[in-house]
C-alpha cells in the first residue's frame, strides 16, 4: 500500500442486504485493499446495528471497498458483488 499514491486507488459502496457475508467475500479479491462495514441512506443519525435490525429507520447495510483498479477491474468487483447479492433485494 506505501507505493500507491491514495489516487491510484478507488472506492465504491455496495448495498448488500448483510454486509458481514458481503465484506468477508470481497475482502479475499486479488487488489482489495481495505473493506468497511456501515449504512446507506436511513432517517436516524449513526444508527447501531441493534436498530437497523429491529426497527424501520430505512438503511441499508453496506461495504465500502478501497481498491486497486490496476489490480482489480472494477467489472470483476461489481460481477463478484452481484454474484453474493441480488440487488433487487435490500
Amino acid at each position: 500500500l506505501s507505493s500507491l499514491a491514495p489516487t491510484d486507488l478507488r472506492t465504491v459502496a455496495l448495498g448488500g442486504g448483510c454486509f458481514w457475508h458481503v465484506e468477508a467475500a470481497l475482502r479475499r479479491l486479488p487488489g482489495v485493499v481495505e473493506t468497511e462495514a456501515g449504512y446507506c441512506g436511513g432517517n436516524v443519525p449513526s444508527p447501531t446495528y441493534e436498530q437497523v435490525c429491529k426497527s424501520n429507520t430505512g438503511h441499508a447495510e453496506a461495504v465500502k471497498v478501497l481498491y486497486d483498479p490496476e489490480v482489480l477491474n472494477p467489472r470483476i468487483l461489481i460481477d463478484c458483488f452481484l454474484a453474493l447479492h441480488d440487488p433487487t433485494k435490500v
